[in-house]
């Protein structure tokens, strides 16, 4: 049947159209989405995010799949792919300050750790654009092993 589609010109140029479309709309629908994350969401700086750390006043959430959080992670940070130990350890209070990070500023995993906070009833969550990749950036080092 796709023999078909091919061997005529005005078919092809109808699939490369709604394929081409349906790409176009894809990315839009993926930067409508990081538009609202990032709205909804407030970016915390390497900075603030390091003071907030030092001061012990924020809990952070990795949002890299588990591999990657075991080879290296923001020290204190829990990991989503373990929600059994993530379960436990969630703040008490409701507002206090959860930072979702991921890979690096081009990662979007960090929605589905802010979407998981929200779900838990959290209302003071923030992401950390920079990641990793930041974080190694600034001289930091990363942590290794799990959190308890």
């Amino acid at each position: 049947m796709l023999s078909t589609w091919f061997r005529n010109p005005r078919r092809l140029a109808c699939a490369v159209i709604l394929f081409s479309t349906s790409v176009v709309a894809s990315e839009n629908t993926t930067e409508d989405r990081l538009a609202a994350y990032n709205q909804h969401y407030p970016a915390i700086s390497y900075t603030q995010l390091r003071k907030a750390i030092d001061a012990g006043e924020v809990f952070l959430l990795d949002t890299n799949r588990a591999e990657t959080y075991a080879k290296g992670h923001l020290p204190g940070a829990y990991s989503l792919a373990d929600r059994a130990t993530l379960e436990r350890r969630l703040p008490v209070l409701k507002n206090y300050p959860i930072v979702v990070y991921c890979g690096g500023p081009q990662c979007t995993a960090w929605f589905t750790g802010a979407d998981f906070a929200t779900a838990k009833g959290y209302t003071n969550i923030m992401h950390f654009k920079g990641g990793l990749k930041e974080w190694k950036e600034q001289g930091d080092s990363l942590a290794t092993g799990k959190t308890q």
